[in-house]
């Protein structure tokens, strides 16, 4: 029992020195974050290239799907409530498609981006704007007459982002999200019965196409 009391002894008189207290330690709060996002996304913008010109099939096509993936750096804090800028990167890719009497498009656009982030931390939550340049990739997967149609616009883009998060726990948390990315067109390439063309002057005239999206999703902090 002597030798089990002098343990003790010297347990209680290490414990001071042995690292960080429990306190401090509770204190340190994750400094990354991943997510994932997915949900309704519309059109924006001029069309171009697309199969039909009727206003309903128009309409049809700019309703689409979108998901998200991006990571965020906001450096170390010592409180609940904070104020962070950081850097990030996401990946946006969506999809918009309809059908006519004669054929059908099948829009994919995939969006990469750099950013820099805002980050207001509370409590229980946390909210973020961002913004950054980036780079999108377009393709319309067409039919004509049963036959296939592509068409493509690869183009520099600039996207604006908002949103929102529950802290579920210290890692996860229930997040909604909206991101709209703008980009311009003067041309666009077209592949169709096995001739390749380029168009340098759409019939909705050159201007700016893109994607508004509202996602919902999970975050990760790490």
């Amino acid at each position: 029992m002597k030798h089990l009391r002098y343990i003790w002894l010297l347990f209680m008189f290490l414990l001071p020195w042995n690292g960080t207290p429990l306190s401090a330690q509770d204190k340190i709060f994750p400094t990354s974050t991943f997510s994932l996002h997915a949900g309704t996304s519309w059109y924006t913008g001029n069309l171009f290239g697309i199969t039909h010109r009727a206003d309903t099939y128009r309409d049809d096509l700019r309703k689409g799907v979108a998901w998200e993936a991006d990571y965020w750096y906001t450096g170390s804090r010592s409180s609940e409530k904070a104020v962070k800028v950081g850097p990030g990167f996401i990946y946006q890719g969506s999809l918009y498609k309809a059908t006519h009497e004669d054929g059908a498009d099948k829009i994919n656009m995939h969006y990469l981006s750099v950013q820099v982030g805002v980050f207001f931390f509370h409590k229980r939550g946390m909210w973020q704007v961002s913004a950054g340049p980036g780079y999108q990739i377009y393709t319309d997967k067409s039919t004509v007459y049963g036959k296939p149609r592509d068409v493509s616009m690869n183009k520099l883009a600039f996207n604006l982002s908002g949103g929102g998060e529950y802290f579920l726990s210290r890692h996860w948390g229930l997040s909604a999200r909206i991101n709209w990315i703008l980009s311009s067109s003067s041309a666009y390439s077209v592949g169709y019965h096995g001739e390749h063309w380029q168009v340098k002057r759409p019939q909705t005239g050159e201007g700016y196409f893109g994607q508004l999206s509202l996602l919902f999703g999970v975050n990760y902090h790490f």
